[in-house]
Formats: structure tokens, C-alpha cells, sequence
């Protein structure tokens, strides 16, 4: 018996593929896709608070509404209070690289240690042993070299030079970097020293630059000298600098600190903490909740005292805090710098290998070692910002 083939189920009539979305039926005009549906702004603004600055610098391209929402000067400002309250660790690294450059490696944590915001290197045009970074807590780090002064947005990853600053005959940088929240600035001070020009024994100049979001800016040079030579980078309070004098303090009635007004623009002294010496010049100044600090860990054996100035105008001091340091080498204890206070806890840089917090009620020291891995040269802390240094020679990352 033959065996039946197979049946076989006609297909039905096939139809015609559905027209594309790009295409209109009536004509080959291609139009745009339709946008996905809008999220709320309040939400929108919600989010992009909390968003780094450099990915919100490329979802500026998203859409029109986008752009508006992120370069609206309330929402730059909220951005930067937020970021205010939550900063970040910044390490910095410096490798000598061939023909007088050197390689500046930039890498920013989260405090909690979860997230690495940014990672990137600059080249800077001078070696290695010529450069040093200014103490900061902003949005905005600074670099000075033998070839001048640098300023660094490290949100936006941009580096600029800034204007030519005068010529100090010693080869000696002493200077000072502060922000003014009022006017919405940074202030440099540069102190330079004349004196082999002038063939005396010292005459030190001084001239201010602000430094503006976007805007152009240049050293000025004041009427008033520095009288003394100073030691340690300048530190801002109130409008105005101070710097340890070089000199030791050893006796009553030395002068230890050194003051410039910026409003005023006037050099004065102030006298240090009654009973407290200096000889070996290891006292250091800091600002921590905008007060003006002196930061002494020779005086008492493995105890760092910190002295606030609580009266400017007659320079009364007030030992604030002692910190039992015993669970550090004394060789290090002047390597920890005090960087910030927050929340009732003093952030301390120990020496670029840990960042440590002194619980001031508990009065309890935890280190924080795990969060830096590497060799760095320096710690600092910083908040992100859109702060632009486009009027700046730029310096290509």
C-alpha cells in the first residue's frame, strides 16, 4: 500500500508589514520619535542633587528641560550646600615623568569608603620636588610649583594656571588659599620675598588674587610688607590670614603669629596662648567650625592640644580639646594634621596613611586606614561644585 504524503496546511495570505514609526503614510518625511514621558521636576531636581557634577555635565545634552533644570543658578547653589554636608576624600599623587614633567594622580572616596567619585591624572610642567598642594576643604584644589600657581576643579576635571605671580628672590613659597562664602570667592595670598634685590636682609611683598566662578583675575600687590618671616601654609578666618612666624618661641613677649586683614589689608601679630612655648617650632594653625585653632603636640607627652582663639581683639585662648594620642608612635605625631570638624568629630589626616575621627563627646579616636590604599602624597578634603576656571590657561588632563 502507497503511503499518503503529507498534508500540507496552506499558509494564509501574508499582509503587509505594519508601516515604521519614522514614516508617515502619506509621505517619506521622517519624523522624531516620540519622548518617553516626563518625570515630575520636583522629582527631577530630586535626583540631580544627588548626582556628581560630571554626569550631570553630560545629561545637560539629554533634553532642553534637562539643560534648564542643571544650569539654573538655584539648583547650582542647592547642589553645592548639599555637597557642603557630605564631602569627600581626595588623594593626590605626584610621579616624575620624563623631560621635567610630572604626573599628578587625582582619586576621590566617599567618607563611608562605598564609592570612588573620580579618578584621573594632570601633567604638570616641572618636577616632581618643585611641587606642593595648598591645604584646602572646597570644591577647588591648588597646586604651586617654580613655574606658578595652578587651580584644579577636581568635579569637573579641569586644571588652569593661574596669572603670573611676582618673582620671590629666596625661592621660598609661603602663601595662603581660603574661601569667602559672602562674596562667593577664593582668595590667595602670596608672600615673596625681595630682599635679594633689594640687598637687605628681608623685605617681603605681598599680593592678593580672587578667584571667581568663571571670571578673570590677577594678583594685586599691597602697600603693606610682611615684618616677619613666616613658617606653614596661611590659614583664612574671618577675612583674615595668619601664619606661624619662623622665629622659636621661647620667652614671653615674643611675637608667634603673624596676621594679614584683607578688608584692611594690614599686617599685625598675635600673641600666643599664655604659658605655652615653642621652641622647636613645631606648633601649627588650622581652621576647624571657622575658628582659628593652634595645634600644639610638644608641650604634653603624647597629647595633642588644640587651642581656639575665642577672643581675636584681646588674643584670649582657650585650650578646647586634648586628645590622648597613644595609640600612635610619637615620631608621628606631628604629621597628623586636624582637616575638619563635623559633626561633633574632628576629621585628622594621619600622615597621608589614614584618615582618623575624634568623637569629641566620646572622646574616643577611630581610624579609618582601609579607606587609602597607596602611596600618596597628599589628603585633603573637597565638595563637588560647578565652579568654572574657563578664563584660566588650561592645563589638559
Amino acid at each position: 500500500m502507497k503511503k499518503k504524503p503529507p498534508m500540507r496546511i496552506p499558509s494564509p495570505p501574508s499582509s503587509p508589514p505594519p508601516p515604521s514609526p519614522l514614516f508617515s503614510p502619506h509621505d517619506d518625511v521622517v519624523s522624531e520619535p516620540p519622548m518617553p514621558p516626563s518625570l515630575p521636576t520636583d522629582l527631577l531636581i530630586n535626583i540631580f542633587l544627588r548626582l556628581p557634577v560630571k554626569s550631570l555635565g553630560k545629561f545637560k545634552s539629554v533634553s532642553k528641560e534637562w539643560l534648564q533644570l542643571i544650569t539654573d543658578p538655584h539648583f547650582i547653589s542647592a547642589h553645592r550646600e548639599l555637597s557642603l554636608s557630605n564631602p569627600n576624600i581626595v588623594l593626590v599623587k605626584k610621579t616624575h615623568q620624563l623631560n621635567k614633567c610630572t604626573r599628578v594622580d587625582v582619586s576621590s572616596l566617599s567618607f563611608d569608603g562605598v564609592s570612588k567619585n573620580l579618578d584621573f591624572s594632570l601633567y604638570l610642567h616641572d618636577y616632581e620636588n618643585n611641587i606642593e598642594m595648598l591645604p584646602s576643604k572646597w570644591d577647588l584644589i591648588c597646586f604651586v610649583s617654580d613655574s606658578g600657581f595652578y587651580a584644579c576643579n577636581p568635579s569637573t576635571q579641569v586644571m588652569g594656571k593661574l596669572p603670573e605671580a611676582s618673582c620671590c628672590t629666596s625661592g621660598e613659597v609661603n602663601a595662603g588659599m581660603g574661601y569667602v562664602k559672602e562674596r562667593g570667592e577664593y582668595v590667595l595670598v602670596h608672600l615673596f620675598d625681595r630682599s635679594l634685590d633689594l640687598h637687605v636682609d628681608y623685605d617681603i611683598g605681598c599680593e592678593v588674587l580672587r578667584l571667581r566662578d568663571g571670571e578673570d583675575c590677577a594678583w594685586e600687590v599691597v602697600d603693606a610688607n610682611c615684618p616677619f618671616v613666616v613658617r606653614g601654609w596661611g590659614v583664612l578666618v574671618e577675612n583674615v590670614f595668619y601664619w606661624m612666624i619662623w622665629d622659636e618661641y621661647n620667652q614671653p613677649g615674643d611675637e608667634a603669629i603673624v596676621s594679614f586683614d584683607l578688608e584692611k589689608e594690614e599686617f599685625g601679630t598675635v600673641s600666643p596662648p599664655e604659658g605655652c612655648f615653642d621652641p622647636n617650632g613645631a606648633w601649627s594653625l588650622v581652621e576647624l567650625g571657622g575658628r582659628l585653632c593652634l595645634v600644639d603636640s610638644v608641650t604634653r607627652p603624647m597629647t595633642m592640644d588644640i587651642w581656639v582663639l575665642e577672643d581675636v581683639e584681646n588674643h584670649k585662648w582657650v585650650r578646647e580639646y586634648s586628645i590622648q594620642m597613644n595609640g600612635y608612635t610619637s615620631d608621628m605625631l606631628n604629621f597628623i594634621v586636624p582637616l575638619d570638624y563635623q559633626d561633633g568629630k574632628i576629621v585628622m589626616d594621619a600622615k597621608q596613611e589614614s584618615l582618623d575621627y575624634y568623637d569629641v563627646k566620646k572622646k574616643h579616636i577611630k581610624r579609618m586606614d582601609h579607606l587609602i590604599a597607596g602611596e600618596w602624597n597628599w589628603l585633603r578634603l573637597y565638595t563637588e561644585s560647578f565652579f568654572s576656571l574657563k578664563n584660566l590657561i588650561d592645563i589638559d588632563a
